[in-house]
């Protein structure tokens, strides 16, 4: 008999997310964390629809706005100078969570860690794979802090283990990484009192995403070219980038105060072309990756690990192969529309070119007059589903056909 039903390797949101919908389901589940203390770092801060609402099920949501989530309902794309050009509206959304939370990782994590159903065991890594005779996973070999290796077995072993993933490059499953010409600089900085809105200025220099986070806290993210603003030089360059762009006055000061604490994230994409072998699942930034604007990368993991977790319905190999093929089945191709509509919106957000920028601006005005595709944009960012554009809704984009005033079906 296998020491666990599942081994999860890896306790990023998309890992506890598993292990905690395994636990609720009476599992033998172990989760492995190679970090004995992760540090706090600037991303997947922001929380969509689809993500809640398997929060709540997962008896998680109350404890995060007991925590000070923000609810955020706006999206607010602006020029330089603070006027909105579009929006994406999620009070337009159907189900009981036509909004996003906001809140720091680390705190989601704990919120998810709190009475966890599950062994965790942090310190641990998960190094090498183990293969019976028919050349299925059958578990890990694990390696601690000290270097003392251990062997643990299980009918399913999940890779939670982010985009440089260890076990995908075990089981042989290669990704083809495209990185983004531009980084994201995160600053974390006093609020002034910025509202509910998450501000995206789309400036001649790139994207300034500013929004308020729990605790009197805000974050802004810009982007800067890749490798070309360097640590010792990102003082001066906030102060140019404060000077291009009136919106961020308000906050100028506390700008300035957070330069030293600030951090790089950087922008990748890539999908493994499968995401399962007999024994082996990948989850997340082992699978995948987005562009990091919207939080996308986690609430993707959330999806998977819910997904995934559904699937499982018995543990026999065969059945859990066939869980297995189902959760890649489902999953993949929801994941290829979400990383094309996030490029999409990088691209439409970030790209500098004054062609780019024109034709964005113009889409933006024209999607912000017309409900039908406001709502359609909104949904498909959600989680909730996918809604495709047609052909018409195409042309009256592009200001080729008048609106008629269409309202999507799902919120009819």
């Amino acid at each position: 008999m296998p020491d666990y039903d599942v081994i999860v390797c890896g306790a990023g949101v998309g890992g506890l997310t598993l292990a905690r919908a395994l636990g609720r389901q009476g599992r033998r589940v172990l989760l492995l964390e190679k970090q004995q203390h992760a540090p706090p770092v600037h991303k997947g801060e922001l929380l969509q629809p689809r993500s809640l609402h398997i929060l709540g099920l997962l008896d998680c949501l109350d404890t995060l706005r007991a925590e000070g989530a923000l609810t955020a309902e706006r999206l607010s794309c602006r020029t330089a100078d603070g006027d909105e050009i579009g929006a994406l509206d999620y009070r337009s959304l159907p189900g009981s969570h036509p909004y996003c939370l906001v809140h720091n990782y680390a705190t989601i994590k704990n919120v998810l860690t709190a009475s966890l159903s599950a062994e965790i065991r942090y310190g641990l890594r998960a190094d090498t794979l183990l293969h019976d005779s028919s050349g299925r996973v059958r578990g890990i070999t694990a390696v601690g802090s000290g270097g003392r290796s251990e062997e643990i077995t299980a009918a399913l072993v999940v890779a939670c283990d982010g985009l440089g993933s260890r076990l995908r490059t075990q089981a042989g499953i290669e990704v083809r990484r495209e990185p983004y010409t531009h980084q994201l600089v995160g600053y974390d900085l006093a609020d002034p009192g910025l509202g509910p809105d998450i501000a995206a200025h789309l400036t001649r220099d790139g994207l300034r995403l500013l929004f308020s986070m729990p605790g009197g806290r805000a974050r802004l993210y810009a982007q800067v070219p890749s490798g070309q603003v360097r640590k010792a030089d990102l003082a001066a360059w906030t102060d140019t980038m404060i000077t291009r762009v009136p919106a961020l006055d308000p906050v100028a000061d506390a700008l300035r105060e957070s330069v030293p604490g600030a951090q790089t994230v950087a922008a990748w994409r890539y999908s493994a072309d499968h995401w399962v072998l007999p024994g082996l699942a990948l989850v997340g930034d082992a699978a995948h990756c987005v562009h990091p604007m919207a939080g996308q990368g986690m609430n993707a993991a959330i999806a998977d690990a819910w997904t995934l977790a559904e699937q499982l319905t018995d543990l026999t190999p065969a059945a859990v192969d066939d869980a297995l093929a189902r959760y890649d089945a489902i999953r993949r191709p929801a994941l290829e529309y979400v990383s094309r509509l996030s490029h999409n919106l990088a691209m439409l957000f970030t790209d500098t070119s004054w062609r780019t920028r024109v034709v964005g601006h113009y889409m933006l005005r024209r999607n912000q007059q017309n409900q039908r595709l406001q709502t359609i944009i909104t949904y498909n960012m959600s989680g909730l589903g996918v809604q495709r554009f047609t052909l018409r809704d195409r042309f009256v984009q592009f200001g080729l056909l008048p609106d008629r005033g269409e309202v999507p079906v799902h919120v009819r």
